[in-house]
């Protein structure tokens, strides 16, 4: 796939401790992986304090950079220039509504993670499936 600019793409649940850290950590991954050009963002509509434990580990466990991953609210990513914005459940879409630049928007209802590894490990997968879905839309 040759995209001619980088593409400005953004993950947004409630509290960006969970979800929305691991679309952000397997977008950049994935999307240099098969040479697409994006700067890949995430944020909260709520921000936690912290990300989620459970979320670092098991994106470790399958080979995903964390260094770096913060909750941080809306305000701190580029909104206004992005070319894809994803909300992962409808409070987020909801408290979306206002960004209005995005040339493609996606609600992607990934319940949040309920127990152990295990259950996280479970959204994680359901996260990469939905970003290989991405990327084969282009």
């Amino acid at each position: 796939m040759l995209l001619l600019k980088t593409m400005k793409i953004a993950f947004v649940s409630r509290e960006n401790a969970v979800r929305s850290i691991m679309a952000e950590a397997v977008a950049k991954k994935v999307f240099s992986d098969v040479g697409i050009k994006a700067e890949v963002f995430s944020a909260g509509t709520e921000p936690a304090e912290e990300v989620n434990p459970l979320t670092l580990q098991v994106l470790e466990k399958k080979g995903y950079p964390t260094k770096g991953l913060r909750p941080k609210p809306i305000a701190k990513i580029p909104y206004r220039k992005l070319d894809v914005l994803v909300t992962m459940c409808n409070e987020a879409k909801e408290k979306c509504e206002f960004v209005v630049s995005h040339k493609r928007r996606e609600n992607w209802l990934i319940e949040e993670p309920s127990g152990g590894e295990a259950s996280f490990m479970k959204t994680l997968e359901e996260v990469e499936e939905h970003i290989r879905g991405l990327i084969k839309l282009g």
